[in-house]
């Protein structure tokens, strides 16, 4: 098991969105947790990432986002971050219900659309990961960009063995590859462009350099 935990990403200004989408999500899975009406009323395209089944479910996701959210939400601007996660998240559900049956509930795709976007603009940024193994913990450091890749790498092992899970991995995908395009596209044109002390996955990958002046 292992659970990011910290991102090293310094930051001059405060994620407001990422905290608002945090307390709406969890103000509102608790909500339907006590409500079937609300829970049914939700519970399909485009608002099923405001749901969460349990605890488990809720806090894991929640983490995720604090840990990966404030970071974008810093690089993309309140309004471009809020953006990024809607589409991340309607384009998550797409896929789901394309490519796969049930109703979807949770935030994995936005999340994993946030995931994406960070590949890109802090590759080499590292994570803070708590591990345990054979119940002993212990907290590394690791690049995010080998932590991001593993994780949809281990959505797409599932989908190609097409295992019985209760796990929705076309939406991790399809949230993935959304956030993961758009933030390329920006990197791409200089919409959002990395600090000094930044470099992007363009610049990691040799594809695109920084003009001098």
């Amino acid at each position: 098991m292992f659970i990011p935990i910290r991102v090293d990403v310094p930051m001059d200004r405060r994620p407001w969105v990422n905290y608002a989408i945090i307390i709406v999500t969890v103000a509102t899975t608790v909500l339907a947790w006590f409500d079937a009406e609300v829970f049914d009323q939700l519970a399909g395209f485009g608002t099923s990432c405001l749901l969460h089944i349990g605890l488990v479910h809720l806090i894991g996701n929640m983490l995720f986002l604090w840990v990966f959210g404030n970071a974008v939400n810093y690089k993309f601007g309140q309004v471009g971050y809020l953006g990024l996660y809607i589409a991340s998240a309607l384009m998550g559900d797409l896929a789901h219900y394309v490519f796969s049956s049930g109703t979807v509930v949770g935030a994995s795709g936005a999340i994993n659309g946030v995931m994406g976007a960070f590949l890109v603009f802090f590759p080499r940024n590292d994570v803070s990961i708590f591990w345990m193994i054979w119940y002993r913990p212990g907290i590394s450091q690791l690049s995010s960009m080998w932590m991001i890749l593993f994780w949809i790498a281990w959505d797409l092992f599932f989908l190609i063995r097409r295992a019985p899970t209760q796990v929705a991995h076309w939406a991790h995908v399809g949230g993935f590859l959304t956030g993961f395009i758009i933030a390329l596209v920006c990197a791409f044109t200089g919409l959002i462009k990395p600090t000094q002390d930044e470099q992007t996955l363009l610049e990691v990958l040799r594809i695109s350099r920084r003009g001098t002046s």
